[in-house]
């Protein structure tokens, strides 16, 4: 398994998130609440780059290659096929090419958890895509069995992958949303949807959402590192 794209995570996580929290700390009240919404989004946009690229990369490997095949027999010109002869003296870049571009065209214009869910049973990981509460909502960290709150006021998913959709609705609701502070309609149904979780409309972007989502992600780089997909 290629985990290049997991080592640049990591290093962009030490290098520049954690010193953006500390500086964080610093700022005043009104320019804190600008920088947290803007370290949040670059965080959520570099671990969806990472679940990218990690398919691209590893599109070779049997497991995502056997689901890339379903797609292989679809027809392509045979213009297509000598440019993609052309632009390479080497056939294997080719075949790069070609899986790479079936892996955006059919799994990476997913949804975000979709991909997310991809590529974890690609890695032998099912047992964490599953319907059942795997994160403690407190810290974000992933753990076998998470004890569910029972605090009326904690309305947060609770399985890895819908607690992945509902980091990134945030992130859509920060970057496209009226106010910054409101989940979008398309996200809220979709939450409903996938996970049948009812998200409440609004949400309020703390220091916590960005270290919960540091702790989480890095948790799903830890559990891909110790994979035996092969």
């Amino acid at each position: 398994m290629n985990i290049e794209p997991i080592k640049g995570l990591r290093r962009y996580i030490e290098k520049q998130i954690n010193p953006s929290l500390d500086d964080i700390k610093g700022l005043s009240e009104a320019s804190r609440k600008h920088v947290q919404k803007l370290v949040y989004t670059n965080l959520v946009d570099r671990f969806d780059v990472m679940v990218d690229h990690m398919v691209m990369d590893n599109c070779r490997t049997e497991s995502i290659f056997s689901s890339l095949s379903n797609h292989l027999n679809e027809s392509i010109s045979e213009s297509y096929l000598i440019n993609l002869l052309m632009d390479s003296d080497n056939i294997q870049d080719v075949i790069d090419v070609r899986l790479k571009d079936v892996a955006r065209t059919n799994i990476l214009r997913k949804r975000h958890s979709q991909k997310l869910d991809f590529l974890l049973k690609s890695f032998d990981l099912t047992e964490y895509t599953k319907a059942k509460p795997q994160v403690q909502v407190g810290n974000g960290k992933i753990v076998a069995k998470a004890t569910p709150s029972t605090a009326k006021h904690v309305k947060v998913p609770n399985t890895v992958c819908s607690y992945a959709d509902w980091l990134y609705a945030r992130r859509n609701g920060v970057v496209h949303g009226s106010t910054g502070s409101k989940f979008l309609k398309n996200d809220l149904d979709m939450l409903k949807k996938l996970y049948k979780f009812d998200c409440p409309k609004t949400f309020r972007m703390q220091m916590g959402a960005i270290t919960n989502a540091v702790n989480f992600y890095l948790c799903i780089c830890d559990l891909l590192e110790g994979s035996n997909g092969s």
